[in-house]
């Protein structure tokens, strides 16, 4: 399986692998090798063809900041791992002319490009790649990306390990268990990362429900007692409530108050102060400050229904 990618750079100059070994920290045995050397510096390009995979291993070293410009020849799927970051993540990138930014200094970056029909029959059944299975068999033109995770040097790790075993006689093998090693090792953090957020889901669910129920008690205003109450740090518990509601918790204890009363304000003749206490507020002082303060009225001037019909017999 051959790039789908074409670099836009000065011509490069073809490598043997004494010579990669001088100047290359992780030489790989197996693959092609050259070298491009620009006005910042030099980039390597180490290249592996395999039936389910193209593998390139890039190594720069640059003194500024250089763009790279490429062309991706059709669309693919790509895994990048970079390790100096250590962020691994999978794409799909159309068909189409691109521009990356090299920082100044030197870092490793390893590209695996997938065979299509290998990677739809990986993702075939699992939902954490819906993404990617909507795309398959599809004329589909919008770029996909994938959560990046920080996996990039147990990956790198583990082409060290391949460089150091594989032959020229075993070498199909051992690229195959490698790139299905990188695929189920994304696999397994993107898996447990939407398992995570799943969880998350319910337990905002669940204190969502609680807070609507007892919005009126003491309890919603205790952020220690309600994070003991499901059982998560009291910094869990203000993300938690932040998922619920897409507010911090308190401003939303707040709204649900400020909505209630006003609900018993236009709706029943409770005096003012049994309002207040309906809705969570000890003084009626407090509670009519608050009000103010949300609806820029103060309560005593909402149209209570026994005003509603005294106008009425009035007009």
């Amino acid at each position: 399986m051959q790039s789908h990618i074409k670099l836009h750079l000065a011509p490069a100059e073809p490598l043997t692998l004494d010579a990669l070994l001088l100047i290359s920290s992780l030489p790989l045995k197996m693959a092609e090798a050259r070298r491009i050397i620009t006005d910042d510096g030099y980039l390597l390009i180490q290249s592996i063809n395999h039936y389910i995979a193209h593998i390139e291993l890039f190594e720069y070293n640059l003194i500024r900041d250089s763009k790279i410009d490429f062309v991706i020849e059709r669309p693919s799927f790509f895994m990048q791992i970079v390790l100096g970051k250590n962020t691994c993540c999978m794409s799909y990138k159309p068909a189409g002319k691109y521009r990356r930014i090299l920082p100044a200094g030197n870092d490793q970056v390893l590209l695996i490009s997938f065979q299509t029909e290998w990677l739809s029959k990986k993702c075939h059944k699992l939902t954490e790649f819906k993404p990617f299975n909507e795309i398959f068999g599809t004329a589909r033109y919008a770029a996909v990306n994938l959560p990046p995770f920080g996996i990039a040097r147990n990956i790198f790790k583990s082409l060290k390990s391949l460089n150091l075993k594989t032959n020229e006689f075993n070498i199909d093998a051992d690229v195959h268990v490698f790139v299905n090693k990188c695929f189920n090792k994304y696999y397994h953090k993107l898996s447990a990362r939407n398992a995570t957020s799943c969880y998350h889901q319910h337990k905002a669910q669940a204190i969502a429900a609680f807070i609507e129920e007892n919005f009126a008690t003491e309890l919603v205003d205790d952020l220690p007692k309600l994070a003991q109450r499901f059982m998560v740090s009291e910094r869990s518990m203000a993300r938690l409530a932040k998922i619920a509601f897409g507010t911090p918790l308190r401003e939303k204890v707040i709204d649900i108050r400020m909505c209630s009363s006003l609900e018993q304000l236009v709706t029943t003749n409770y005096p003012i102060y049994e309002i207040a206490k309906r809705s969570g507020y000890k003084e009626g002082h407090y509670f009519s400050k608050a009000f103010r303060k949300h609806y820029g009225v103060a309560p005593k001037y909402i149209l209570r229904p026994h005003r509603r019909s005294a106008c009425k017999l009035q007009g």
